[in-house]
């Protein structure tokens, strides 16, 4: 009996698998962040800059919940001054009382956030004055930042300086935190 059991563990694990490849193999523009009781999808709607020449740096890449892809500004072409901003929608509108920025997770700090805004709003339209504001440091690490309860249904990261004063701005994934 137990080898029958061990049998259908490791084929539904193979079909896992298989299903999520296939998933990735679409390129969807969505993650999902999930909490005890809820799973909130989030979809990129605008970044003011991407590199897609030089490298795979769309912004989607900071919701797919991948850590190794990341979202990186222009810098083939052109090198756009900060600030830079990419603005997210939830898949409903919820109660968020916090963010999450990963860095990019490979051997160059390009892009890094120093100083950082950050926005929640009903519409997607109007963010109104931020919500947070603050620094991050230089580390690789998750940053997780909070703030009091707010309702919102899009969020907008809107990075003001890059750790080394340069142009750019990076981000492997970006997630939210819900309030309780």
């Amino acid at each position: 009996m137990k080898p029958i059991i061990a049998f259908f563990i490791v084929m539904a694990s193979v079909l896992g698998t298989r299903a999520a490849d296939s998933d990735a193999s679409t390129n969807k523009t969505e993650t999902t962040t999930a909490s005890s009781t809820n799973k909130i999808k989030l979809t990129v709607i605008k970044v003011d800059s991407q590199e897609i020449a030089g490298e795979n740096g769309s912004g989607t890449n900071a919701v797919d919940g991948n850590p190794e892809t990341f979202w990186h500004t222009e810098w083939q072409d052109a090198n756009p001054e900060p600030p830079h901003e990419i603005i997210i929608q939830l898949s409903e509108a919820v109660a968020l009382k916090g963010f999450t920025y990963l860095p990019r997770q490979d051997d160059s700090d390009h892009g890094l956030i120093k100083d950082y805004e950050f926005y929640v709003s009903d519409d997607g339209k109007d963010f109104g004055q931020p919500v947070k504001k603050g620094s991050f440091d230089s580390s690789r690490e998750k940053k997780t930042v909070t703030f009091d309860g707010k309702k919102c249904q899009f969020i907008k990261l809107r990075a003001m300086s890059e750790i080394n004063g340069e142009a750019w701005t990076s981000a492997a994934e970006i997630g939210v935190i819900l309030a309780d």
